[in-house]
């Protein structure tokens, strides 16, 4: 039986939480699980579905991974920071792809 360290056990239950989220919002529409939506945005609510929802699975597709190493492995301790930039960056990704959404012409 493999042992679970905290670290590793603290990622699986996130990325495992944030991909039951991702679908949600991807598959589902449950964009009221978005903090700060607006519905009066000039952006369509399937784009944002699918751009949030991707944004979302990408990030608990990297947690699970990030659980996966840690808990057959002994990563360097400096794994949890860069997987947290990952993230930050992959937020800001998403936030500017909704600010500069525009509608293709026909």
């Amino acid at each position: 039986m493999i042992e679970l360290s905290s670290g590793a056990l603290s990622w699986l239950a996130a990325g495992l939480f944030l991909l039951i989220l991702g679908v949600l919002i991807r598959f589902r529409g449950w964009l009221f699980l978005l903090a700060g939506y607006d519905e009066s945005s000039s952006v369509p609510d399937d784009v944002v579905q699918v751009i949030a929802g991707n944004t979302v699975l990408r990030v608990s597709i990297a947690a699970l991974v990030v659980g996966v190493l840690m808990s057959v492995m002994n990563p360097p301790s400096y794994l949890d920071l860069l997987v947290g930039i990952v993230i930050i960056l992959d937020m800001l990704r998403m936030i500017y792809r909704l600010n500069t959404w525009s509608p293709q012409a026909a």
